[in-house]
């Protein structure tokens, strides 16, 4: 459940001052007259656009760091690789959104749902890169392996 709570949380910071941006520009265009309104229009949505494409840098860049969006930091969970416990890096957590778009959502979210019934609670992206979430305040595998020796 924080898991979904978390994407709805990303999906309104990245996607929400993009719709609202659109909306905005598209009001202004459709009550003006001549090109000042399209001109406002198409420079509020390449504003948006440009808003979304960094928030979603920073986002990628963030959970590959720490294993957290702000999402998942807002609702105490994180993202890190299940055979160590150590961050994903960017790269890893790039390919996982990915894939999360190629092989979660189709068939009516299919991957997402999967997750609720998996012993690891992985959603099949997350069994592709080896990836398990877990609660921010759970002690990664590697720092528990440190610990023994």
């Amino acid at each position: 459940m924080q898991r979904a709570g978390a994407f709805l949380l990303d999906l309104a910071i990245n996607y929400g001052p993009l719709w609202l941006l659109i909306g905005i520009g598209t009001e202004i265009d459709d009550r003006s007259s001549g090109d000042t309104g399209e001109i406002v229009g198409a420079v509020l949505g390449w504003v948006a656009l440009l808003l979304m494409i960094s928030t979603l840098a920073f986002q990628v860049i963030r959970e590959g760091r720490t294993g957290q969006t702000l999402g998942k930091k807002v609702l105490g969970i994180r993202a890190i690789r299940d055979r160590d416990g150590l961050a994903l890096g960017a790269g890893l957590t790039l390919g996982r959104r990915l894939l999360q778009l190629v092989v979660n959502f189709p068939v009516f979210g299919l991957g997402w749902w999967w997750a609720m019934g998996d012993d690891k609670r992985q959603t099949f992206a997350d069994k592709i890169t080896g990836v398990i979430v877990v609660r921010a305040d759970a002690m990664p595998v590697a720092q528990a392996a440190a610990l023994r020796h």
